[in-house]
């Protein structure tokens, strides 16, 4: 399947990575905007975005480690209004212009199968947590020196490194498989590599910082810990493989 965005997706991306890094609250800034409205189905007024740019929009978020409902207010509760609602409760969907509250909650979708939507969108935004996390980690790793090299050019640092990187591709994999085929075997991989990178990858990033990594004034901490939560969301990797075990017998 083509994961290609297309070229007004790619804007509202963009739009997104620049409002995340402009230090401005950030919830309204996305809906002022547009971003929050934009990124739902045309039947809720929106631009008729998928999963798929759901999906990169959340990502974006994750490389910031930025903690604002999307996920849950347009990515679940809204979308899912508006595919399988009705008129009347689509009717509710009004995105703020500007404030920051969110619009919906999981109570608004009572009944309505959101479990497979949900898991994808952790994996979205786990993955640009660990992206970002590796990233920070690895530019640590060629600048912290010790005995007169940097620390990355030990074998030890350098093969958790390695390790961290397949963790992530292998995220990355599984979350657009499961986006393209959200079927319960693809969606609890997704899931599975979304808790276990994420433990392993953030884990690794912190050992590799030393002190730093546990300092509240270095950002790493914030990815840790938006690791972890989505971890937990998840149920942990092997609740996920449970859930796979029980497809596939």
């Amino acid at each position: 399947m083509d994961f290609e965005l297309s070229t007004e997706a790619v804007e509202l991306v963009g739009l997104t990575r620049d409002l995340a890094s402009s230090g401005r609250p950030l919830w309204p800034a996305l809906a002022e905007a547009g971003i929050l409205a934009a990124a739902l189905p045309k039947r809720a007024g929106g631009d008729g975005y998928g999963l798929v740019e759901q999906c990169a929009i959340l990502i974006e978020l994750g490389r910031h480690a930025a903690d604002v409902p999307y996920l849950t207010s347009i990515v679940v509760a809204a979308t899912t209004i508006a595919e399988l609602g009705t008129d009347e409760q689509v009717e509710t969907l009004a995105v703020p212009a500007g404030r920051g509250e969110s619009i919906l909650t999981a109570e608004h979708v009572t009944g309505l199968p959101t479990a497979a939507r949900t898991t994808v969108g952790i994996a979205a935004q786990q993955l640009g947590v660990v992206e970002r996390a590796l990233e920070m980690t690895a530019e640590y790793a060629s600048t912290r020196i010790q005995f007169e090299r940097p620390i990355g050019s030990f074998q030890a640092v350098s093969q958790r490194l390695a390790d961290a990187w397949i963790d992530v591709e292998a995220l990355r994999l599984a979350l657009w498989q499961a986006v393209s085929r959200p079927e319960p075997a693809e969606v609890a991989t997704a899931g599975f590599w979304a808790a276990e990178a994420g433990h392993r990858v953030l884990h690794t990033a912190v050992h590799v910082h030393g002190g730093v990594g546990i300092d509240m004034d270095h950002p790493l901490h914030r990815y840790f810990l938006a690791a972890e939560k989505h971890e937990f969301l998840l149920g942990g990797a092997t609740a996920q493989l449970l859930d796979l075990a029980e497809v596939l017998s």
